[in-house]
């Protein structure tokens, strides 16, 4: 239901993802570099992985926006959040002055301490955004009766 209050999050979510998807679009060159420099995935797959998430990320946010199956696009970028956040955790430990890439080539910020609190605040969104389920509470216990077998 969109006059949910979770859906003001999830709406916020869609948006931020889009507009991080269209900015990679936008420039899959420069985003596959910078994928290549967190070193976290074989040469091979850099590119393919650069010219796929943008499209995840794009359909999740808009599964967002349009409220249609939230639950999947919530969980997709939740874990795609999960995913950048060990990526910015793993640039952090080993020292790395890489551009973030988040946003394209329009995110030209350095990934560090600011960039790792911001997509916890992103996952916050998504959390607190979740469509959980209501659980079902019976006024009275149902009984079944067996009836018995005619002879």
């Amino acid at each position: 239901m969109i006059g949910d209050w979770r859906y003001l999050f999830r709406f916020a979510l869609g948006v931020l993802f889009i507009w991080a998807a269209l900015g990679k679009i936008a420039d899959l060159n420069h985003f596959a570099y910078d994928v290549h420099n967190f070193h976290l995935l074989p040469r091979a797959v850099e590119n393919v992985f650069a010219m796929v998430l943008p499209w995840i990320e794009l359909v999740a946010g808009l599964l967002l926006i349009l409220n249609v199956a939230p639950r999947s696009g919530t969980m997709v970028l939740g874990g795609l959040l999960v995913i950048f956040l060990f990526a910015i955790v793993s640039a952090l430990v080993r020292n790395l002055d890489i551009a973030c890439g988040c946003f394209g080539t329009k995110d030209a910020g350095v990934t560090g301490l600011i960039t790792l609190f911001r997509d916890i605040g992103f996952l916050a969104l998504a959390v607190l955004g979740y469509p959980w389920r209501n659980p079902v509470i019976l006024a009275e216990p149902v009984q079944i009766e067996a009836e018995s077998p005619p002879l």
